[in-house]
């Protein structure tokens, strides 16, 4: 049985929580009445009477929760409650106004602002604020108050209407929905922490937390075993994993040698802290990397990414049709389009159409994998090992001459079952064929199907869906409050050619969808997003002149001199530009 302590502000919900107490089986209600101060009063002997939970509403709760440490859940004002009141204040003819607690204001302002309701909102953070603001509303002519107990009763001392946001029997409903949620998570917390503890202790890896002032926090019986000894002013190398994990916020994968013996240490940024794991490895172990920092040269996709492509124009209907017509078959298939357009969206839902059971999509990152991987791949029969298997070769035209004639060997040896073959590559490859950079067999033995997906800039009536799907895309990342644009602003952006095409459109609406302060994106935000936007393409203009061949000294000097071009041969403008001072840059050009 659950031990709740409820603490209502005024006699009618007093009364509402009786008759509810007469309906819960599960929960022993104890009902108090007290408003803020008072209710504190109440909340705090609670604790040492046994109590599980306490039950309030608006400013008394956020009150009781800063005074109490078991949990405390609010009667949360309900869309109900102010569609309630907000009809009932429709009849009033003075002006109106809602004052209170944020929790209390926040979802009222929200459902004024989406009926475009002119009720002006003001947020509280302690009662005593609540007359100041009052008063400053009846100066400006404001005759009707909504609120909690706090606003009304200082209202009516004012002289104005106050109006009482009351809940109603589903809010408290929900309250004791979250009663019983929360009884079951802190009840269960003890266990579970022993349940995880007991997991880490059996894990084969030495595992050791360190905060930020590299001082251990947790170790679990293995960490503890073998490095009980360790402090990490004596050992350097682990704190300068540490302090480089914190640096660059990213996973860190080193070889150690620690007393005698060789380590894989696994270092991960977890808020505020930095994980280590701990793997005993052996000296003739060997670990490649790819060249190219944080980025695998093969990916294993259990589950594909599952965003529908998007678009009306004629150009994405007929992709759709081909990823329909082609999931059903097993040749391969050949998707082409420029950077930014999609095929690794295509890749995989052609993917999702042929793999049976819980197959793995299997990437091939061909602008990553080094010459010696992939000849390590054929020499360990990777292609005949998942001959059953959907591998997609990803950017295969960034392969050079020798490892294309290494692909094309394993494509003609009929003595082996091959993969379902999905490659993408950039549209040019007609031209690489031609000029001879890409090997005129390997494209025909991958492409007796072909996808060609045509730019964003030829198919701009798609951004009608396309902007939809990527603000819904964000709203679970980011919780913004932005539910569209509109169509001024949307027709700024279809104006735009969009040479990064749809991965650049996707990037843009995070920027907008960010810095929007509204419901809806409006076309001044896009002015300001895309002006940043021609200023990096103009500065990417300026970059592509100049030669990178040469020296670093070189270099520095054809910046300096390009944007002294650009600022009109100022050398104040340049220099501040460039982030030094005008006797550097002088300095600079003298060398």
């Amino acid at each position: 049985m659950i031990k709740a302590l409820v603490v209502v502000p005024y006699e009618g919900l007093l009364e509402m929580m009786k008759e509810v107490s007469q309906e819960v089986e599960d929960i022993e209600l104890h009902i108090e009445l007290g408003n803020l101060y008072e209710g504190v009063a109440i909340a705090k002997n609670a604790e040492n009477e046994g109590y599980h939970v306490i039950i309030s509403r608006g400013g008394t709760a956020s009150m009781i929760q800063e005074a109490v440490s078991i949990p405390v859940i609010d009667i949360q004002v309900s869309g109900y409650d102010v569609l309630r009141i907000l009809t009932l204040v429709k009849g009033f003819s003075g002006k109106a106004a809602i004052v209170g607690f944020s929790n209390i204001t926040q979802g009222a302002a929200t459902i004024c602002k989406l009926l475009d309701l002119d009720i002006k909102t003001l947020t509280i953070t302690k009662d005593n604020e609540v007359k100041g603001k009052l008063t400053g509303l009846k100066k400006n002519g404001y005759e009707v108050v909504i609120g909690d107990v706090v606003t009304m009763q200082a209202a009516k001392q004012l002289g104005m209407t106050g109006v009482l946001i009351t809940s109603g029997k589903e809010a408290i409903m929900d309250a004791l929905e979250e009663t019983r949620r929360s009884y079951r998570l802190f009840s269960r917390l003890q266990r579970d922490i022993t349940l995880m503890e007991t997991i880490l202790d059996s894990d084969e890896h030495a595992i050791g937390v360190f905060n930020q002032d590299e001082k251990i926090v947790y170790g679990n019986e293995r960490f503890h075993n073998e490095f009980h000894w360790l402090n990490l002013d004596n050992a350097t190398d682990v704190k300068k994993l540490i302090q480089e994990t914190t640096l660059t916020n990213e996973k860190q994968v080193k070889l150690l040698y620690i007393n005698n013996k060789l380590w894989k240490i696994t270092s991960c940024p977890i808020k505020d802290k930095v994980a280590l794991f701990f793997e005993k490895t052996h000296s003739n172990q060997i670990t490649t990397h790819s060249g190219q920092a944080n980025q695998t040269a093969i990916e294993l996709h259990t589950s594909a990414s599952r965003i529908p492509i998007s678009g009306k124009s004629e150009a994405i209907q007929k992709v759709l049709e081909q990823i329909d017509l082609y999931g059903d078959r097993e040749e391969p298939i050949w998707i082409m389009g420029e950077q930014g357009n999609g095929k690794e969206l295509v890749a995989h839902s052609i993917y999702l159409k042929r793999k049976t059971a819980d197959e793995p999509l299997i990437t091939l990152r061909c602008d990553v994998i080094s010459a010696e991987q992939l000849k390590d791949l054929i020499k360990d029969d990777f292609f005949q090992k998942y001959s059953n298997r959907i591998i997609f070769l990803k950017n295969i035209d960034q392969l050079n001459s020798y490892m294309q004639k290494e692909l094309l060997r394993v494509l003609k040896d009929e003595s082996e079952q091959k993969p379902q073959w999905i490659v993408s590559s950039k549209d040019n490859i007609e031209e690489r064929i031609k000029n001879k950079t890409f090997h005129r067999e390997l494209f025909r033995l991958l492409s007796p199907l072909q996808i060609q997906i045509p730019p964003l800039r030829e198919r701009k009536e798609d951004m009608e869906e396309l902007v939809p799907v990527f603000i819904s895309d964000l709203h679970p990342k980011y919780g913004n409050k932005v539910v569209g644009i509109r169509d001024d602003a949307l027709e700024q952006m279809m104006d735009y050619d969009w040479p990064g095409n749809v991965g650049q459109l996707k990037h843009v609406m995070e920027q907008l969808f960010l810095e929007s302060q509204s419901y809806y994106i409006e076309k001044a935000e896009v002015d300001i997003v895309f002006k940043r936007l021609k200023q990096q393409e103009k500065w990417n203009d300026a970059l592509s002149y100049i030669d990178i061949s040469g020296t670093l000294e070189e270099i520095e000097r054809q910046v300096i001199t390009k944007v002294l071009e650009d600022e009109g041969m100022n050398q104040s403008r340049a220099a501040k530009r460039l982030g030094i001072n005008r006797s550097t840059l002088w300095r600079k050009l003298k060398e």
